[in-house]
């Protein structure tokens, strides 16, 4: 009996913890392409898991990916919120966003979608990679405000 409360209180905790923000992992894809993920949990009390709609937590996935082509660095930043974790299946949610910041600065607009693809060429003086920053968010009154970042270097 004295560790019903231990059982009762853990999902809790991990709920905030990751509402939060905390687990983000990030993920070497090649020299110039990288992925990052942040675990985001329902924001409500109740659940219904034998809704096929429903998801007890969301990850925000971000992932930038590069090319040198004759006209430049190509950029492609991609998005998806993903259902129970960064393998499952996109999940539509509110207020999905991608946008890059560095070296230029570009973005989708704010919709309901499980996720969004951007490309852009900028010039690459040498032929050089140049550092990209990128980021995904969305703002659902099912879930805490998600957000995730992630910058690759470029050529030194």
């Amino acid at each position: 009996m004295k560790y019903l409360h231990f059982l009762l209180a853990f999902p809790t905790a991990v709920s905030l913890a990751t509402t939060a923000g905390a687990g983000s992992t990030e993920t070497q894809l090649g020299p110039h392409s990288a992925q990052k993920f942040v675990l985001v949990a329902h924001a409500g009390r109740t659940f219904n898991e034998n809704d096929p709609n429903f998801a007890r937590n969301v990850a925000l996935v971000i992932k930038i990916e590069q090319r040198m082509t004759k006209e430049g660095q190509e950029i492609t930043a991609s998005g998806i919120a993903r259902k129970d974790g960064p393998t499952g299946s996109p999940f539509a949610v509110d207020n999905f966003r991608v946008h890059v910041t560095q070296p230029a600065d570009f973005s989708t607009k704010p919709t309901k979608t499980a996720g969004a693809n951007i490309i852009k060429t900028v010039p690459a003086t040498g032929g050089k990679f140049k550092t990209v920053t990128a980021e995904a968010s969305f703002d659902s009154p099912n879930f805490a405000k998600a957000y995730v970042n992630i910058t690759v270097p470029g050529d030194k």
